[in-house]
């Protein structure tokens, strides 16, 4: 009776494999993404973030996130969202992803998403009205978690235009510290376009081929800046910063290899460290 009901185990595990390849298994990592989708302004409206905020939940929920999803969010809002985030991540397995799609502007080398109802009239008006990007980030740091990743597709142009003296367009480099990746829909400096279609040309890309199993993080993001490259004639050019120490897949088949985040210190180099989780094998 023992061997008929592993037989049973076996082959139904087999077949859950080859039914489901797009199915992300993990055997203990909690991963959990924050998605915000802002495009409903009063000023320059965005007809893309709110649909790449639904279309990228559907797709990380198949990875196996757990998706805090935000559309058209007010300041308070979003910092509401952002502390929920924080706290979902704020394990060592967890891995704690961030999407952002909607407006977004620099002064003065600092990154800020633009809210709804955002009023601003003048560049020294954004502190007070708009919410940093490093707001984010210091709750992703301070969680300690396994492994974090950053999804801007906000690099559009500047909706506050005539009350700016920098005329800076796009958004600023940011450096992404160790057991992280960061990954912008064009490069510093630059803007990118909100799309013809359903999804931003970026984010459109990008889901295209995040289910794609096997496909590194490394390897999916190089080949989704060739894509956008390609459809937009060269003139966007998809940015990464990444400090990761090991690989993440967001779908395989055949296990999730993901990084120990270590312990940093100026003084004393950290081992590199990969845990493999691999699925069960008979």
């Amino acid at each position: 009776m023992k061997n008929k009901i592993s037989i049973l185990f076996v082959a139904t595990t087999f077949l859950f494999v080859l039914c489901f390849p797009t199915v992300c298994l993990s055997a203990q990592e909690q991963r959990v993404a924050l998605v915000i989708g802002n495009g409903n302004y009063s000023f320059s409206p965005l007809s893309n973030p709110t649909n790449d905020a639904d279309d990228m939940t559907t797709i990380l929920e198949k990875c196996g996130f757990t998706v805090i999803k935000t559309i058209n969010a007010t300041r308070k809002e979003m910092r509401r969202s952002i502390r929920k985030f924080g706290n979902e991540i704020a394990s060592e397995d967890a891995v704690g992803l961030f999407y952002y799609s909607g407006h977004a502007i620099q002064v003065d080398g600092e990154n800020f998403m633009v809210p709804i109802g955002a009023s601003v009239y003048a560049e020294d008006e954004i502190e007070d009205e708009c919410l940093r990007v490093s707001a984010v980030l210091r709750k992703m740091e301070t969680a300690s978690n396994k492994l974090n990743i950053i999804i801007l597709d906000a690099c559009r142009d500047n909706p506050f235009g005539r009350g700016f003296r920098s005329g800076i367009r796009g958004l600023a480099k940011m450096d992404a510290p160790v057991g992280s990746i960061y990954a912008f829909s064009t490069a510093p400096g630059s803007v990118a376009a909100d799309g013809m279609g359903r999804n931003g040309l970026y984010t459109s890309v990008l889901l295209e081929h995040i289910l794609t199993p096997g496909l590194e993080i490394g390897q999916l993001f190089r080949m989704v800046r060739v894509e956008v490259m390609e459809a937009s004639d060269y003139k966007q050019v998809p940015w990464e910063s990444s400090s990761l120490t090991g690989s993440f897949y967001f779908n395989t088949a055949r296990g999730i290899a993901v990084t120990d985040r270590p312990a940093y210190s100026p003084l004393k180099k950290s081992k590199k460290k990969e845990r493999m989780i691999p699925l069960p094998t008979f």
